[in-house]
């Protein structure tokens, strides 16, 4: 059990925390033309938009409904009702995902009040769903809004079923924000190599895994999760949940519709790994396809050929609470060493990690951990490190969000067979570019040869 520390600073000096405003942002951009509607001023929408551009590469479609002075202190129903009708009329979606920000929240604002005084004055967008949620920035952190908005989708789609009929092939697949892209896309192919229909919720490898856009301007978020495969979640034989945040949610799932719920905190060990695979063979009764074997086997030869990079080296990380459960049974499985771990705000889930302290606060706070604990050979932390690692003299490994300093991050693959042996390769490489070696060593006793010059 690791034992939770909280810093005693007045304000972080080197912040590492997102608002929730920012992750429930994230999950809804994995829904099919969906666009996030944030309650509250035109800033609140601005900075969140600057964030995912730089990291994803990508158009943002992100409103605000443009709270001023006044809508703040006289009441703000008619911003929600004119920003919903404006987004209906001129951007077509198929889902709306109202959230609340630290204005509208201080304000006292009744989103439920607004949403069914707009349902009334417009009748003729009522196959627009419109999902509202409460993200208050002054609480939690971005994975407390991913979260919520995946509970909110369970809530306000998924209808309660006694007697349900059940799709044997289909697999829900509940993924927490800490997979990119590029791991949700390589989940949905070893689920899909056993013959079973995913249904990915969110899924950001089909709206932001770097595209084109399909025509010169589209208002809307580009793929994702369908509207239609979330109304249908309890139809489906399994749901699979990946991430501590995330478990509240299958639990919600499974006591509205049925649907049996398994649970894995991660994808980056290999004992994690076999059970996920072992669960995908049991539901659809198949032979475990030729190619993840191989790809099983990759992953141990790489673990024998950078043991001597990898075992014994110290590192220092500064994560949201599910990605510091991964990475850390990730160092727990190869022999890195974690010496100072921050979290930005305290989970359900911190007590759990194999270390013997979490330090609640900043990247200031894992700076002074490193220097306690006499240095690291590894920093991980998302790009706000990257001035850290300049004064430590250490190499980054850059996780979670924002990433904005470096190209293609974005979708790295971490989880699976696959991104554990490209992760470890990575390690064991910058593990090599710290060790310079001996000198050339020149014997004061080699023979000098003369050239000869033939006339």
């Amino acid at each position: 059990m690791a034992q939770i520390q909280k810093s005693q600073k007045p304000i972080a000096t080197r912040p590492i925390k997102s608002g929730q405003p920012l992750g429930a942002i994230l999950g809804s951009l994995g829904l099919d033309r969906c666009i996030p509607l944030i309650h509250g001023a035109q800033g609140c929408s601005a900075f969140a938009k600057i964030f995912f551009i730089q990291h994803f590469q990508e158009p943002i479609p992100l409103q605000s409904t443009a709270m001023d002075p006044i809508s703040t202190i006289m009441g703000s129903d008619d911003n929600i009702v004119a920003a919903l009708a404006t987004l209906c009329e001129r951007s077509q979606p198929r889902i709306i995902a109202l959230m609340s920000s630290g204005l509208s929240e201080a304000q006292g604002a009744e989103m439920t009040r607004a949403l069914k005084s707009f349902r009334q004055q417009h009748p003729k967008f009522e196959r627009v769903e419109i999902i509202h949620l409460t993200t208050p920035d002054f609480y939690g952190s971005l994975e407390n809004g991913y979260s919520t908005l995946v509970e909110s989708l369970i809530e306000q789609l998924v209808p309660p079923q006694t007697v349900r009929s059940v799709r044997k092939k289909r697999v829900n697949l509940l993924l927490s924000h800490m997979l990119t892209p590029g791991d949700v896309e390589l989940i949905r192919s070893y689920v899909e190599a056993f013959g079973l229909q995913p249904v990915l919720v969110p899924d950001l490898s089909a709206s932001l895994d770097g595209h084109l856009v399909r025509s010169d301007y589209l208002a809307t978020s580009q793929g994702g999760t369908d509207l239609q495969a979330l109304r249908q979640l309890g139809q489906s034989a399994a749901t699979l949940v990946i991430g501590p945040s995330l478990q509240r949610a299958g639990q919600l799932l499974l006591s509205r519709s049925g649907v049996e719920s398994h649970y894995f905190p991660h994808l980056m060990t290999l004992g994690e790994m076999d059970r996920f695979i072992l669960t995908l063979q049991q539901l659809a009764d198949r032979p475990v396809p030729a190619w993840i074997e191989r790809s099983r086997g990759q992953l141990q030869d790489a673990l024998i050929d950078t043991h001597i990079w990898v075992n014994g080296r110290r590192i220092a990380i500064g994560a949201e609470a599910d990605l510091l459960t991964a990475w850390l049974g990730f160092a727990q499985s190869v022999g890195l060493q974690a010496v100072s771990v921050v979290s930005p705000v305290n989970q359900p889930s911190l007590p759990a990690l194999p270390v013997d302290w979490v330090q609640i606060g900043d990247l200031q706070d894992l700076q002074d951990g490193v220097e306690q604990a006499g240095g690291v050979d590894l920093l991980l932390a998302n790009s706000h490190g990257a001035d850290l690692v300049a004064e430590l003299g250490v190499p980054l490994l850059r996780i979670g969000f924002p990433i904005y300093d470096q190209m293609g991050e974005f979708r790295r693959t971490r989880q699976g067979y696959a991104g554990m042996r490209d992760t470890l390769f990575e390690i064991g490489n910058l593990m090599q570019s710290r060790c310079h070696g001996r000198a050339v060593h020149h014997s004061p006793y080699k023979q000098q040869f003369l050239e000869v010059t033939h006339v």
